[in-house]
Parts: structure tokens; C-alpha cells; sequence
């Protein structure tokens, strides 16, 4: 595409002016462009915006990199999911967008994520991480299918109308020079070689958990009374855990690896100002492409064998638990509930499947269908969060025992992050295996899920697996 000679971008930018004049409100004008391959994380990390987004799901062949703020949506309230749904709607009408004619899966994008709960964080490690905030980012690099596209996103306020035909070529103008920037830069960025971080010197590392064993089995012994007593059949108890270490942690150098050891999850970054979230999720909420909508229950765990023989028994032992398995039912008959009203037929695996990660396996039963009328990906994240793999059965009675009882401000951890696009498809995962970093300190997050016949210490032990996969990376171990 020759940008010079791309009069379909003078045009958008000359519609925006003239919606913006009509309507009195702002619009937004895009340039989208297919670019050579790169490392959307190598950008991610050389980026010096405020406000950056990293998405990957290596076995897909699918990233996103999205910098900088042209426009951003912000809910809060129960009603937080259909309010940004609005809100998208209504952006994704006034942005003109011009170039190369791709897929959705090009962009644009809103880009962010939700906290578990309808209101604010109030722990200062969630300092900028609102109820829910979705960014129109400036500029935005989508691989998908081994192509590349590069999208600039600029703001456009109502002009005078004698200034409007003046004001869009100017504005054109501005947009292609600073794609040519942006496809300059990208060609002299890499990444450095994660397996060489650390290799100056071996750091000192103090980690503090928020609660003692002793504490944490006693509130899954109160749950289990809750339980006995009909107060709900599942609750899932969260904990965390603090590691300072000298000097500031590298996210990057953490995403390179969280990317090369669990490939078949979605590995992703949401950065504010001297904040990064960052993990290694492997559950779907809600992906949404065309009217196909996909998810998945992901319950029931089990430690990875260290031979093939113990590894096939432990599997073995995990399909046939009867806690487990009821474990994974809630999960099942929640997702199905919750999008049957929104679908032709739902396709849901007859048994569950061993999702195998690096050091944890899981049950997993993917979940399909067509919707039968539209509905966005937003409205249908709301749909199903908090699911019981994360919260817990039925979702009233354990999130108010959670709040009386777990002593934790999850803030972003265990909600939706993901990516909305402007046909109102995308993709939300809930942000499992994950940690808030803020210079020298990491705070990781685990959970474990409690119903009838669950062990305080076996569940005490799920959580140190499951916070493993995030703290030996962050420790270079």
C-alpha cells in the first residue's frame, strides 16, 4: 500500500470532521496497513507509552501490541459489562477507518480488562486498575495467520467548517508520517534473549505470604462448614504472596519466558504508569468470531508426573476423583446456563479432556455454539464472570462469603482481559497465573476451589502449584 497515494485516508479523515461538526463529538480517524513480520512483544518492550496492552497465544500463531490512549471506555456498578458494551458500540460508530481492507482479527481493538469485582481495587498494587477500562489504543500491531498490520488511531474534535478541508488533509498527513515511523522503528527492534537474564548475578529475593498455612487451612475448614451447613456447594479461596527482590523486575524478560514454557496459554500484560499485570492464563471465558462463540470449564487439578508412567496415573486418578468431578460440573452447568438463552444449540463435550501444562493438569470441557440473535463479546462476558472455577456455586452466596471471609482485594486477578473488536467479536480470558508488579515487588495470586469432601492441605497444596508456574520464572529458577 503506498500511503502517499491513499486518498481513501484524506476522505475518512475529511468524514470524521464532518460527523464531528454534525454531531458535536468526537471521532476518530484510523490508518491500517499490513507491515513486514515482527515480535509484537519486542515492541511491547521498547514502547515508552503510558498505557501499553500485550496479548499472546503462542500455539495460535495470534499477538497483539497495542501503546498510547486515543480513547478509552470505563464501567463500574453491576451492570459494568452491558455499560461498556454501550459505550464500545457507540466509539466503534464514530471511528472511519482507512487502508488495506483485512478481517477483524487485523483491528482496530479495545484492549484491556475488568477487576473481579463491580468496584474499584482499593490495595495500593492496583493503584490505575479501575472496574473495568478498555483502551482505543494509538497504535496497535495484530499478527494473526503469520501476517502483520499495523493500525494508528488519532482523535479528531469539531473544527470550524471553513477549516475542515485544510484541517483533514492535515491530519491525513500526520497519520502517514507516523505510520512510517512506527514501521521504521519496528524493523530495529528485538528482544533480548530471556534465558540470559540474571546471568550478571543472582539476586536476593524476600517473599512474604498475605496469611499463614495455618490461617489459610482454617478458612478452607470454614468454608467446608458453610458447605455442610447448605450455604453454598463451592467457594474459591484465593490467597497471595510477596517477593521483593533487589532492584526493578523486567516484565518483559518474564513474558519472553512465560511465552516459550506454556505455549498453548494466553500470556498478557496490561501496563499503567510504574504498574504492569502480567500472567499465563490457560481458561477461556468467551472467544467470539463471527456468531461461533467458544469457551471452556477448566476445574479439577492435579500435580504433573515426573516420569510418563506417574504422569499417565496422575492424569488417570484426576478423571476419576468424585471431588473433582463434581468440581468441574458446576463450572460445565454454569457456562451452558449461562449462554443457552444466546445460542442455536451449545456442542459440550460428553467427558472431560486433561488440559496438560508444565507443571499442573486440569480438567477441561470445551463448550460451543452459534448465537441465535447479536450479542457482543462484552455482554457475553458478563454473562459468565465470575464463573465457579473462579468464585465459586451459587455465585451470589459464595461471593458474599468470599467478601466476609477471603481478606484478599483480588483486584484484575481471576477477571475478564482480553480484547474487543469493532464487529463486536473477541476474546476474554480470566487472568489466572498472574502478578501485579511494581518496581522491585511482585504480588502473585492462586487459588483453590473448596466443595464437599475437599482437604484444607491438599488445597493449600493446589495453590503452591499453581503459584509456581509464575514464581519460578520471576525468580529465575
Amino acid at each position: 500500500m503506498s500511503l502517499e497515494r491513499s486518498a481513501d485516508l484524506d476522505a475518512a479523515a475529511q468524514a470524521a470532521l464532518d460527523a464531528a461538526d454534525r454531531s458535536g463529538e468526537p471521532q476518530w480517524v484510523a490508518l491500517q496497513a499490513e507491515i513486514p513480520p515482527c515480535d509484537v512483544l519486542a515492541a511491547f518492550a521498547t514502547s515508552e507509552a503510558q498505557d501499553r496492552f500485550y496479548w499472546e497465544r503462542p500455539v495460535d500463531g495470534r499477538s497483539i501490541a497495542a501503546f498510547g490512549r486515543a480513547g478509552v471506555v470505563e464501567s463500574e456498578g453491576e451492570g459494568r459489562f452491558t455499560e461498556a458494551s454501550e459505550r464500545a458500540e457507540h466509539l466503534f460508530a464514530r471511528l472511519h477507518v482507512a487502508g488495506q481492507a483485512e478481517p477483524a482479527t487485523a483491528g482496530p481493538f479495545l484492549v484491556g480488562g475488568f477487576a473481579f469485582a463491580n468496584t474499584a481495587p482499593r490495595d495500593r498494587h492496583w493503584q490505575d486498575f479501575p472496574a473495568g477500562r478498555l483502551i482505543l489504543p494509538e497504535i496497535s500491531i495484530a499478527v494473526s495467520g503469520g501476517r502483520s498490520w499495523c493500525t494508528l488511531i488519532r482523535l479528531v474534535q469539531p473544527s470550524e467548517p471553513l477549516q475542515s478541508e485544510t484541517r483533514a488533509r492535515e491530519i491525513g498527513d500526520v497519520l502517514r508520517a507516523g505510520f512510517d515511523e512506527v514501521r521504521r522503528s519496528l524493523a530495529n527492534r528485538s528482544l533480548v534473549d530471556a534465558s540470559t537474564a540474571g546471568s550478571a548475578g543472582s539476586p536476593d529475593y524476600h517473599a512474604c505470604a498475605d496469611r499463614t498455612h495455618a490461617e489459610y487451612r482454617a478458612q478452607v475448614e470454614a468454608a467446608l462448614c458453610e458447605i455442610a451447613k447448605g450455604s453454598f456447594e463451592k467457594a474459591v479461596l484465593a490467597r497471595s504472596i510477596s517477593v521483593r527482590k533487589e532492584g526493578d523486575y523486567d516484565p518483559c524478560a518474564l513474558l519472553d519466558t512465560l511465552r516459550r514454557a506454556h505455549p498453548t496459554c494466553a500470556i498478557f500484560a496490561v501496563a499503567r504508569p510504574g504498574v504492569v499485570f502480567l500472567g499465563a492464563t490457560p481458561e477461556c471465558l468467551v472467544r467470539l468470531v463471527d456468531s461461533r462463540i467458544e469457551t471452556a470449564s477448566v476445574a479439577g487439578s492435579a500435580p504433573r508426573g515426573r516420569s510418563p508412567e506417574e504422569d499417565l496415573e496422575l492424569g488417570r486418578q484426576l478423571r476419576e476423583s468424585k471431588k473433582e468431578q463434581t468440581e468441574h460440573a458446576f463450572v460445565v452447568r454454569a457456562l451452558c446456563d449461562a449462554l443457552a438463552p444466546h445460542c442455536d444449540a451449545l456442542e459440550v463435550r460428553e467427558s472431560p479432556r486433561l488440559m496438560r501444562l508444565q507443571d499442573i493438569q486440569h480438567l477441561e470441557t470445551p463448550i460451543a455454539g452459534h448465537l441465535r440473535e447479536s450479542r457482543s463479546i462484552l455482554e457475553l462476558v458478563g454473562s459468565v464472570h465470575p464463573t465457579p472455577a473462579i468464585a465459586g456455586a451459587p455465585r451470589r452466596e459464595a461471593l458474599e462469603w468470599l467478601s466476609a471471609n477471603e481478606n484478599l482485594d483480588r483486584g484484575w486477578y481471576s477477571a475478564p482481559i482480553g480484547f474487543a473488536d469493532s464487529e463486536g467479536g473477541g476474546e476474554f480470558y480470566a487472568a489466572l497465573r498472574s502478578a501485579v508488579l511494581r518496581g522491585s515487588e511482585a504480588r502473585l495470586f492462586a487459588g483453590a476451589g473448596i466443595v464437599d469432601g475437599s482437604d484444607p492441605e491438599a488445597e493449600l497444596r493446589e495453590t503452591r502449584l499453581k503459584l509456581r508456574a509464575m514464581l519460578a520464572p520471576l525468580m529465575e529458577i
